[in-house]
């Protein structure tokens, strides 16, 4: 029962994503959001939804309109990875711009044997997160309980993990960012530059707003100021400071 244990700890422990303060990670330039026309956009095919149950029991939209998601899926193997990539969003938890969903790949894991008890630790793990996340909500201007918008989801039998196109069990930390209308603007197969993906997710969620206030005018001018205000502009996004120049490797 121990050797069962402790094997399950290890497979939960990639779930654990501690808080601890960072500084603002430097950046890399990131690639400019893609600029699609209206005529363009509409003949686009419908989005693609994906819906999940977290840990809590809760029917969860994954890539939900209307903000910028990071999903990252992770495992036993990629747990210091997904702790590092949880620590470079913290800057932007608690935007209503921008959401963090974990989807932790447990196929054919011994855990899958004891799904009660990986469940109550996921649990246990986002509550004591909730707790360090605070600082962070407040910063951005929100008093609600962080713990209500963490979203941690177990693979057990391969239900998710095949439709966001990861057919295959991986030893590296994948991601996918999902934009303001659902569809999928970028992805990982492996995260392994914390700065590079803090600096992706900064350009998305700065592009996402830059166009909501760019048509909140628009209508505004349109309709006529009576009609329509222009929505409050969102907080300002955390300081991103550039980077040095790579230093050229021999060969």
């Amino acid at each position: 029962m121990k050797g069962l244990l402790k094997v399950i700890t290890a497979a939960l422990a990639t779930v654990a994503l501690p808080c601890a303060f960072i500084q603002p990670l430097a950046a890399q330039a990131p690639a400019a959001a893609p600029n699609i026309s209206a005529s363009a956009s509409s003949a686009l095919p419908p989005v693609r939804k994906f819906k999940a149950v977290d840990a809590d029991n809760h029917s969860v939209l994954i890539n939900r309109p209307g903000m910028i998601t990071l999903l990252l899926g992770t495992n036993q193997d990629s747990q210091d990875a997904a702790r590092a990539a949880g620590q470079a969003t913290y800057p932007f938890r608690g935007r209503p711009d921008f959401e963090l969903i974990v989807v932790v790949d447990l196929r054919d894991s011994i855990a899958g044997w004891a799904p009660s008890i990986v469940y109550a630790e996921m649990r246990s793990n986002l509550d004591k997160e909730a707790v360090d996340l605070k600082p962070y909500f407040l910063k951005n201007g929100n008093t609600s309980n962080p713990r209500n918008s963490s979203h941690v989801i177990a693979d057990f039998t391969g239900t998710i993990c095949p439709q966001l196109g990861w057919t295959e069990h991986s030893d590296d930390l994948r991601g996918i960012l999902f934009g303001g209308d659902g569809r999928e603007i970028k992805r990982w197969d492996k995260i392994d530059d914390m700065t590079k993906l803090q600096a992706d997710v900064h350009a998305a969620i700065e592009a996402f707003d830059q166009t909501k206030l760019a048509k909140a005018a628009a209508a505004a001018k349109t309709h006529g100021t009576k009609l329509t205000q222009p929505p409050s502009p969102p907080r300002p996004l955390p300081s991103v400071p550039p980077t040095s120049p790579a230093k050229p490797t021999s060969n």
